[in-house]
């Protein structure tokens, strides 16, 4: 009865990451979830279908299908953090465990030391991969589970046969060995573990959708800066974070964008609002907030900048957009943009920081366009000599 156990956690939990897979597609790093979680039901159900006497041929299949099924789930954590498995050290430690696992079923026959052998493999394989996910403070709490699942798992693996097998016990009596402490507790592990990482996984799945559909809410389809409610909703969060000050906002303006639209067609326009927003997204740091704010209109949080910088930023993307952005689109004379400047106030929210940066903006549009206007320089001018 307990051997259909893990064959029908693995199952249960193919299914449901398919099923997350079919509803979210571009999450392709769930298919190699999947693919682990099969080979995990595959290896699992290996004895089943083996008679005893059959057990060392058992045990040499189910390390390949074990170590394909923890390749497949740790490929599948890298990938959902944007990283791969090193290759290489991956295929060294396949290859290794599958020629020694080869080895000691016809060469040697010893069936402990292919226990020693799978487990260790299996066990470097999920230290490999806790050691690349290792989580940030920033990172949400289940990678921090998915992190300390995968090396507590690791060093079970390598040190429990050591602990818990006395050699010699199993190889002199292969039938005895389905009732041997270690395969019983090998078992219930199995079982305990696959439901704590299978449960984990899901949740990291779930947690990703949400995040994705949060994010189709708060970011632009054609530029995939932030949306009006995303700039908003993120800028107000720096600001009152209070941890990011100096703090500067820009508003730009692509000039006579309806003369764009009227002369050319949407698509150019399209294509000089994808222009001007490459141009402000390739140039901003980490804690900087990149938004469309409307048809043509972008807005930048700056973070940790002070008025100068935000000045020399703007005139920088300014003179780089009117020297690219016509770029593919036939007879099109330069296009420009106007940027206006502020830096945040004590106590001021996102909407007067706002407020003062159109005024920049409409300031710059008014003495002839394709330039930077800032408040503060506004406010030297009128500083006494």
């Amino acid at each position: 009865m307990v051997q259909i156990v893990s064959p029908v956690i693995g199952t249960i939990f193919t299914i449901f990451l398919l099923a997350l897979w079919s509803y979210h597609r571009n999450f392709t790093y769930v298919l190699h979830l999947a693919g682990g979680a099969t080979f995990y039901t595959l290896a699992t159900s290996s004895p089943i279908f083996i008679a005893p006497e059959g057990i060392g041929r058992n045990t040499f299949l189910s390390t390949a299908l074990y170590l394909c099924c923890v390749t497949l789930l740790t490929e599948g954590c890298l990938k959902r953090k944007n990283n791969n498995l090193n290759y290489l050290q991956t295929a060294i430690i396949l290859t290794a465990t599958l020629i020694a696992a080869f080895y000691y079923r016809y060469f040697d026959n010893s069936l402990i030391t292919r226990i020693y052998i799978v487990s260790f493999g299996c066990g470097s394989l999920f230290a490999v991969a806790a050691h690349r996910i290792r989580p940030s403070r920033y990172d949400h709490p289940v990678d921090k589970v998915i992190f300390w699942l995968f090396l507590v798992l690791s060093i079970q693996l390598i040190l429990r046969p050591l602990l818990t097998i006395k050699p010699g016990e199993v190889d002199s009596n292969l039938m005895a060995f389905s009732d041997a402490p270690f395969w019983l507790a090998l078992r219930f592990s199995l079982i305990v573990s696959a439901v704590l990482i299978g449960l984990a996984l899901l949740s990291a799945v779930a947690v990703d959708i949400t995040n994705d559909l949060k994010k189709q809410s708060t970011t632009d389809a054609l530029t995939g800066a932030y949306n009006r409610r995303g700039f908003d909703e993120t800028a107000s969060a720096v600001i009152s974070s209070g941890r990011f000050h100096p703090i500067c906002l820009i508003v730009c303006d692509i000039d006579h964008f309806k003369r764009i639209n009227d002369d050319y067609g949407h698509p150019a326009g399209d294509r000089v609002i994808k222009m001007l927003s490459e141009l402000l997204t390739a140039h901003v740091r980490r804690n900087d907030i990149v938004g469309r704010i409307g048809g043509e209109e972008f807005a930048v949080l700056l973070a940790e900048c002070a008025p100068s910088g935000a000045t020399g930023f703007s005139e920088h993307v300014r003179a780089l957009f009117e020297a690219s952005g016509t770029e593919g689109i036939h007879g099109m004379s330069a296009t420009t943009a106007s940027f206006g400047v502020a830096d945040h106030r004590p106590g001021e929210t996102l909407q007067q920081l706002m407020s003062r940066a159109d005024r920049q903006l409409y300031a710059a549009k008014n003495s002839g366009r394709n330039r930077v206007c800032s408040d503060r320089d506004n406010v030297d001018s009128l500083a006494p000599a």
